[in-house]
């Protein structure tokens, strides 16, 4: 009845003509351009292509006000020739909808705000808090400082005046403190306490704000006003691990203000400046005191301690980066050449401040070059006597000490004192005559990083000498091992010596605690390149590329952990680099796109969620997963890539959601990779919650595992989803070793069992196959556990699915992976 106020013809020639012209005097003004576009004949028809519908809300005006509507084109699916307009009034729900959302803004801003001052509150403060530490432990924070107040006096003025009094003074304080950092959030900590954190321009200005906050401290004391006692710290990337690093600092400087504050004293601001000055004077020479008294230790040199009081001096100076660089020779230095030392980095970008160069008497060459953040304050006369004498110290440290050892010890040693690269090639070169009844390796310890996080750095130390022991003993006087650099190993053994050594690497039992009988089981990816096959040999070069190769691909093929080089993995390598190549602009490129493949209910033919599989297309042609996901496992890349996924599932059923249709559980799988990420759990959520998606129409797939380390990582992933409600489910369940373990310990939602599984049609001996099939569908339904079938092809195979009470499939014979269009159709059909 009220759309019929508007007069609008019922019939007419041309529908798209007339409605223009009808729009002019019927829509809202601001919603007229997008109404415009949105009823132009090619716009509509081409909307329609993809879905058969088209929804758009605008605003009609009806009785002199704007009224919410609701625009419905449908293209009937019986008749391609027409299209029905349909307009539904809205307006009520969408006011509804409106109210709520700043109901909902308001009383956020209130649960983050102090009620008595106006300012953020702590709770507010543990969010941006939390922020910073996130960019600290990701290494990609940048440069702030924290000031924390204390107001004085408040307790006389509750205990004089009472508390109303109190709450007044304390209104004052948070004014001054607006007044003075007016770009910045201001929280209020706790009773009396504020902090303020500058960051970007009011971390550059932070000088000029505190003088400022000094000045108004001397006029308000004049008039006897409130005061504050504060203290300021910056963010130090080289010693400060959390925000609370820098607060506590922050916390001591305000104690010492406050300490020496004399409401009587003038010169309080002075005093206590000086203090501090003396305070940061002791400290630097008690740092130099021990720095040369560790430079100077004849019996033995620590080296990591030495390393620590730099870090120390150089983050009290301000400092960026400092860069150490040694030369055998001038000509070495002319060439680019030489050692490259950088104990101390702050990843923050920096110009050069100070260089300096020192010549021994053999002609090696030291120079040291510092750097400073452009934010930082310019370093005072004195700060810059002491910066050269630190530099000059350390270089005449190094020239001493190390140069003289490294032509010997560092050419031929690793810093941990394995035998390392330099020793293997100059083996090669002195035993060129014997090579060919050699054999050349190159090894790593599988997981050795888990080792080292469940045992401890320590631990992992002990088992890997005692691992490069036990196969250098194998190998005798017959060859060389060698250390890389981690846990990666190159070897020589005699022909002879190959089978032994062979099973060794493959599996060998390591006791790292003898007392207690304590071991583990290491075992290694190997390459293999058997030097009697033919090919030249001039140089270790030759040696080296073959046996990198083959590592390479023991390391990431798989299923095999031992691979011997031939002609063919010079290829398989370079498709590898590609891929890895062209990687970074292909993700930055959108180029990988989601697919979906329903997953069905046997039942009722009903599409119940999908599995989200990844497709890469480039250059007009698709990449099929096969091609590119084994050679983004052997790096991280594939964790980046599962997010993005992750992140573009979000984003469709984000939309579909806001477009009211039909939402199903997606599946997203999860590289093995990501479980020695302990951050995972917040990852994954804050991907998904930035998009406001609810946890319960995500499924994480993750495959089994095949040692007790990993488990343990899995272990506490799947439970760290299941607390937050999103679904896990297991992978290729019956491929792994651990199936029975992975339902009995873990709490999945789903099981996915492996095609592998399913019963061989026609196979009359596959009796053993039916039993096992039987009894895994069984096993999960008393469990609980939702049960699916990957691979299912057949009706034959759905009939055995229904047979043995299994409700859900996916495979070839319900639908492909569709694209999201497609998906999208089939989903609202």
């Amino acid at each position: 009845g009220e759309y019929a106020k508007l007069d609008v013809g019922a019939k007419g020639n041309d529908f798209f003509a007339e409605t223009q012209e009808n729009m002019k005097k019927a829509i809202f003004p601001d919603d007229y351009p997008m109404m415009k576009i949105a009823m132009q004949k090619e716009f509509l028809l081409e909307a329609l292509k993809e879905t058969g519908k088209f929804i758009l809300n605008y605003r009609l005006i009806i009785d002199g006000r704007p009224q919410y509507a609701a625009l419905i084109a449908v293209r009937p699916k019986t008749d391609s020739e027409h299209i029905i307009v349909a307009v539904a009034n809205i307006d009520s729900a969408r006011k509804m909808e409106l109210e709520f959302g700043d109901a909902l803004d308001s009383a956020m801003d209130m649960a983050n705000n102090d009620p008595l001052t106006g300012l953020k509150n702590k709770r507010y403060y543990a969010q941006v808090e939390m922020r910073l530490d996130n960019e600290i432990e990701s290494k990609s924070g940048h440069n702030f400082a924290i000031v924390l107040c204390d107001i004085n006096g408040l307790k006389e003025v509750n205990d004089t005046k009472g508390h109303r009094a109190g709450d007044k003074y304390i209104q004052e304080a948070g004014k001054m403190l607006k007044s003075i950092f007016a770009n910045n959030i201001i929280f209020r900590y706790g009773g009396d306490e504020f902090i303020i954190i500058l960051e970007e321009e009011n971390y550059k200005r932070r000088d000029e704000l505190i003088d400022r906050l000094a000045a108004w401290q001397k006029e308000n004391r004049a008039k006897n006003l409130v005061t504050v006692s504060y203290g300021i710290s910056e963010y130090q990337p080289m010693l400060d691990n959390r925000v609370q690093d820098v607060f506590e600092r922050a916390d001591q400087a305000m104690y010492l203000y406050k300490k020496h504050y004399h409401d009587d004293n003038e010169d309080d601001q002075n005093y206590v400046d000086d203090i501090l000055e003396i305070e940061k004077d002791k400290k630097f020479y008690e740092l130099f005191e021990k720095l040369i008294s560790k430079m100077t230790a004849i019996d033995e040199q620590d080296i990591s301690a030495i390393e620590k009081l730099l870090i120390e001096i150089s983050s009290m100076l301000r400092l960026s980066k400092t860069v150490t660089r040694l030369y055998k020779n001038p000509g070495e230095e002319a060439a680019g050449g030489g050692e490259t030392l950088c104990c101390y980095d702050t990843g923050l970008e920096g110009k050069e401040i100070k260089r300096i160069r020192i010549v021994s008497k053999v002609m090696s060459i030291a120079t040291m070059t510092v750097y400073m953040s452009p934010d930082e304050k310019p370093l005072s006369e004195k700060e810059e006597y002491r910066l050269e004498l630190l530099m000059r110290t350390t270089l005449t440290y190094l020239s001493r000490n190390r140069i003289r050892d490294m032509v010997e010890e560092l050419t031929y040693f690793d810093d941990v004192g394995y035998k390392n690269l330099r020793s293997y090639q100059k083996y090669i070169t002195q035993n060129m005559d014997k090579l060919r009844t050699m054999v050349a390796l190159m090894y790593n310890l599988r997981h050795f990083s888990l080792i080292n996080r469940e045992l401890s750095n320590e631990t992992g130390d002990i088992i890997m000498n005692k691992h490069f022991n036990y196969v250098e003993s194998l190998i005798g006087d017959r060859g060389i091992v060698c250390r890389l650099g981690g846990d990666n190993f190159v070897a020589l053994c005699g022909n002879e010596q190959l089978g032994t050594l062979l099973t060794a690497l493959n599996e060998s039992t390591i006791v790292y605690d003898e007392e207690e009988g304590k071991s583990v089981n290491i075992s290694c990816s190997v390459g293999v390149y058997r030097l009697s096959d033919g090919a030249p040999i001039k140089h270790s070069g030759n040696i080296m590329e073959k046996i990198i190769i083959a590592f390479h691909v023991a390391q990431n093929g798989g299923k095999e952990n031992i691979v011997f080089y031939n002609g063919g993995l010079i290829d398989e390598r370079a498709n590898v680099m590609k891929v890895q190549q062209l990687f970074p602009a292909a993700l930055r490129d959108e180029e990988f796109h989601v697919y979906y493949q329903p997953k069905v209910d046997v039942r009722t033919g009903e599409i119940i969620g999908a599995e989200a599989l990844c497709r890469w297309f480039h250059d007009g042609s698709m990449i099929s997963p096969g091609a590119f996901i084994p050679m983004l496992e052997e790096t991280n890349d594939i964790c980046k890539l599962d997010f993005y996924m992750l992140d573009h599932v979000c984003k469709d059923i984000r939309r579909w959601l806001d477009k009211g249709r039909k939402v199903v559980r997606i599946s997203v799988n999860l590289s093995r990779k990501h479980m020695i990420n302990v951050n995972l759990l917040d990852n994954l959520l804050k991907i998904i919650d930035r998009h406001n998606v609810p946890h319960s129409c995500i499924e994480i797939e993750l495959t089994e595992t095949t040692t007790d380390v990993e488990f343990n990582d899995l272990k506490r992933v799947v439970r760290g989803l299941q607390s937050a409600g999103i679904y896990t489910s297991v992978d290729d369940f019956g491929v792994g070793y651990s199936s029975l373990n992975l339902i009995r310990e873990l709490p999945w939602n789903v099981i996915k069992v492996d095609r592998s599984f399913l019963p061989v049609e026609g196979d009359e001996l596959d009796n053993v196959s039916k039993v096992m099939f039987k009894h895994v569908i069984a096993m999960t339904n008393e469990m609980g556990i939702e049960c699916i079938v990957e691979g299912v092809e057949t009706e034959t195979q759905v009939n055995m699915l229904r047979e043995n009470n299994c409700h859900y499939a996916q495979g070839f014979l319900f639908d492909r992976p569709l694209p999201k269009k497609e998906f999208e159709t089939k989903l609202m059909a």
